[in-house]
C-alpha cells in the first residue's frame, strides 16, 4: 500500500454483538489533531509505556469514567492492513475497547465518540521549515 494515497483515517471498527470497538491511537508520520507528528519508533515506545504503566481508559480525560469501558487490546499494526474498509498503516497504535455502559456504546455507534486520545506529557522540539 502506498500511504500517500490515503484520504481518510480509521475512526473505529465495531463489533456490535460484543460491544467492542477498535480505534487508531496514533499513526506514524501523520499529523495528529494537535499538529504533532510521531514516527513509528516513538509510537512503539509510547504504546509500550502505556501498556506497562497504565492500560486504563477514561472518557474525555475524566478519570472517574473507567467503569463504562475497558481496554482489551493495545498493539502496533505489524503491517499495512485494511480494517472496516479503511487503511491502517504499519506501525500504527491500535486499541480495542469493551463497552459496558449502554449510553456510551450508543454514542460510539452513532459517532458521538469516534476516536481515542493520548493523554501524555512529552518533550517537544519545534522544527523550523527551510
Amino acid at each position: 500500500m502506498n500511504k500517500t494515497t490515503y484520504v481518510t483515517s480509521v475512526k473505529k471498527s465495531l463489533n456490535e454483538e460484543l460491544k467492542q470497538a477498535t480505534f487508531i491511537v496514533l499513526e506514524p508520520d501523520v499529523v495528529d489533531a494537535h499538529g504533532d507528528i510521531y514516527d513509528a519508533e516513538e509510537i512503539r515506545k509510547a504504546k509500550e509505556s502505556f501498556n506497562k504503566s497504565c492500560m486504563r481508559a477514561n472518557l474525555l480525560h475524566l478519570v472517574n469514567n473507567t467503569d463504562a469501558f475497558e481496554i482489551i487490546e493495545s498493539y502496533i499494526s505489524p503491517a499495512d492492513m485494511i480494517i472496516n474498509n479503511q487503511a491502517v498503516l504499519k506501525g500504527s497504535w491500535l486499541c480495542s475497547l469493551q463497552f459496558k455502559d449502554e449510553e456510551i456504546w450508543e454514542g460510539v455507534k452513532d459517532g458521538t465518540y469516534n476516536g481515542v486520545s493520548v493523554g501524555c506529557k512529552a518533550f517537544v522540539e519545534r522544527l523550523e521549515e527551510n
